[in-house]
This record gives structure tokens, C-alpha cells and sequence, in this order.
């Protein structure tokens, strides 16, 4: 075995996941999901500095101690596993499962962790693991086959969950960040495959550099998308999001654009000031939310405080359903929250036609709509 290429490809990765690391240090926002994260890539760093200092070992680069020797694969063992729990961790949280709230299936989680230490452990004295010859050269045990299903175990649980919560979620967003959890497990899955049947080839921590570095730019990406405020779509996401389904629309297909605004909300930053505007766009988005949560409607974040739906809708009855949905949401949170003042929104809609050549054209006829409703508002049109 080319051990030389081994602490090649580890320090490349060990270099590559500092990068991460240290961007999410810099943006930390100290949430339990991120917390595990971080300690997933840590523990994959620590993991990869062990098996350079075990490919320097049996390279006879360096003299170490048996114990050293032990230990090193220790670590490796330890931290190999702990990268996988902490990677389900993660992933659970952001699924919102009953396993980050449930402290019974947290021990549970924890099991295959308390095995590969205890099983790193007894493998000082017997091997079952691993084990150090008198030569000092390291051994696989009979029972390392554990090791390697233990760790996978969590991704492949992982995997599934988010696969299966991205198919049944109705919230867009959403769907979109589990698909991307989904796939950390096709990277080390692949490339390990490739060295079970090349051995020679040490591709595995690759394949788990890949997956983080593969998850934190579409992550990233999906930020990007995300109007910081609110939390909703914002007017790029929209965009993309519109102009895919009119693409694909019928006539008759009953796609509708909601376009609403907050009423007199120039008089609540007047008032109130800005900071309190802020609470208001944030307490309207959390009503778009409760509205929309059975649905699988489109919310965005137009500008301002403009904000848009797009809806599949079959009938008349539908929209005003919707709409009041909508209203009968804000006003039940500024009764929970006891709010000052009178929060509100105006709404107007538009059906899809196949004369709207352009996005802009189908909001600007939602729009259209809007602005009648705010007339009729303030009785100047009947």
C-alpha cells in the first residue's frame, strides 16, 4: 500500500474541512443544529489526522511506542464513529424528528457509539476489533466488520428519514433541504465501494470530504434563497419558482399568484419604529406559514411589505377560502401576542392565462387586483 499517497489525500481533506469549519465558525449562530455540524466535521478532521499518523506508523516513517500505535487507531475508531452520530444528529434536528425531542431515543442513538467504545477497549487485550502486533504493525480484527456497519448505520437511517420527509413535507424550502441532507450518504457509499474493490486505493475519506463539502455549498446555496427576515422565499427563489411552473401550466390548470400587502404599514414604522415594523413583516410571514402548513403553496417574500403565494386552486370558493385563511391567521397571533395596533393584509389575485408572455406579466395582473382591493379598502371605488 502506498502509504505516502494515504497521508497525501488525508492531509488534502484535513485541509479541505478546516476550510469549512473555519467559514462556519466565522458565521456561528450558536444553534444546537449547527453545534452538531461542526463537532461531525471536527471528528471527521480528527479521524483523518489519526490515520495519518497510522500511515506514518507502518510506513516506518516514525518510531512510535506500541501503546502510541494503539491509540492511534483508537481515536480512529472513536472519532469515526462519533462523526456518524453527530452527522445524525444533525440531520435529526433539522428533520424536526421525535428523536430531538425524546430523550429515550437519544440513548438509544448513542448505543452504537457506548459498543465501538467498549469494543475499542477489550481490543487492547483481545483483538476483537483490532490489534498491534509485537512488530508494531497494525491488524484488523475479527469483529471490525461492526465498526464499519455501526457508522454507516446512522447515515443510511439519516438518508432515509430525510428522503422520506422531503417526499411527504409540503412546505418547498423544506423539501428542498432534506433532498440535500439525503444525499451525504451517496458519496462515501460510492467512493467505499470503489475501494472494496481496488483496497489498495484509500478513497473513503474522500467520499466523507466530498459529502460535507457537497452539503454545506447547497446548503449554502439554499441561504441564498431564503429572505433573512421572514424566512420565506425571497424574490430570487420566487422568480426561478413562477417561471418553472408557468413553463409547464395549462389554462386550465388552476395555478393562481396571490399578491398581498400589509395594510397602513407605513403608519406602524411611523409609529412604532422600524424595529417594530420588523416584528410585524415577522408576526405576517408566521401567519403565512400557519395558513399555508396544509398546503403545498408557495410563499415568498415579494419586497417590502409585499409578500406572494402561488396555489393550485379548483374553484372560487378555494381563493376566498385561502384568503381568509390567511387573515383569520394574522389576527389570531396579534391576539396571542397582544399586539398594539391593527395588522392586516389586502390581497389580490390572478388565474394563469397563456396571454402572460412573462413573469412580471402574471404578478403585475395580481397586482392589479391588489391595488383594487386596497381601493374598495378605503371606499374609493365601490
Amino acid at each position: 500500500m502506498d502509504y505516502v499517497w494515504i497521508i497525501e489525500i488525508d492531509f488534502f481533506c484535513c485541509l479541505i474541512l478546516g476550510i469549512i469549519l473555519y467559514s462556519l465558525f466565522m458565521n456561528y449562530d450558536r444553534q444546537t443544529k449547527q453545534r452538531y455540524y461542526m463537532k461531525a466535521i471536527i471528528m471527521g478532521v480528527l479521524s483523518f489526522l489519526s490515520e495519518i499518523n497510522w500511515a506514518l506508523i507502518e510506513s516506518k516513517l516514525i518510531a512510535e511506542p506500541r501503546i502510541l500505535n494503539y491509540l492511534t487507531n483508537a481515536v480512529y475508531f472513536i472519532t469515526s464513529i462519533l462523526m456518524g452520530y453527530f452527522w445524525f444528529c444533525y440531520v435529526e434536528i433539522a428533520l424536526e424528528s421525535r428523536v430531538s425531542k425524546m430523550r429515550r431515543l437519544r440513548i438509544i442513538a448513542r448505543i452504537p457509539v457506548v459498543v465501538v467504545i467498549i469494543g475499542v477497549v477489550v481490543s487492547y487485550f483481545n483483538g476483537i476489533l483490532f490489534y498491534i502486533d509485537a512488530d508494531n504493525v497494525y491488524h484488523r480484527g475479527p469483529l471490525v466488520i461492526v465498526h464499519t456497519v455501526l457508522c454507516h448505520l446512522y447515515t443510511i437511517i439519516t438518508s432515509a428519514h430525510a428522503v422520506s420527509k422531503a417526499y411527504r413535507t409540503k412546505v418547498y424550502l423544506k423539501s428542498v433541504e432534506y433532498r440535500i441532507l439525503s444525499m451525504f450518504l451517496i458519496f462515501p457509499l460510492a467512493i467505499g465501494i470503489i475501494q472494496i474493490v481496488v483496497p489498495s486505493i484509500p478513497t473513503v475519506s474522500f467520499g466523507v470530504t466530498l459529502a460535507f463539502m457537497f452539503v454545506y455549498i447547497d446548503l449554502q446555496n439554499l441561504l441564498i434563497s431564503v429572505d433573512t427576515l421572514s424566512g420565506l422565499n425571497n424574490r430570487n427563489q420566487l422568480m426561478r419558482y413562477l417561471g418553472s411552473r408557468m413553463r409547464n401550466e395549462s389554462e386550465n390548470g388552476g395555478l393562481y399568484v396571490f399578491m398581498l400587502d400589509i395594510n397602513k404599514f407605513k403608519k406602524i414604522n411611523d409609529t412604532y419604529g422600524h424595529v417594530e415594523g420588523d416584528a410585524a413583516l415577522i408576526r405576517c410571514a408566521n401567519a403565512l406559514k400557519v395558513a399555508n402548513q396544509n398546503g403545498k403553496n408557495f410563499i415568498g417574500r415579494y419586497g417590502g411589505d409585499e409578500f406572494i403565494i402561488i396555489a393550485d386552486v379548483k374553484s372560487e370558493q378555494e381563493v376566498q377560502e385561502i384568503c381568509q385563511s390567511m387573515n383569520d391567521a394574522l389576527k389570531n397571533i396579534c391576539e396571542e401576542e397582544r399586539v398594539p395596533y391593527d395588522l392586516s393584509f389586502s390581497i389580490g389575485y390572478a388565474p394563469y392565462q397563456k396571454s402572460y408572455k412573462s413573469i412580471q406579466a402574471f404578478i403585475a395582473a395580481a397586482d392589479k387586483k391588489l391595488y383594487e382591493a386596497k381601493m374598495r379598502r378605503d371606499g374609493l371605488i365601490i
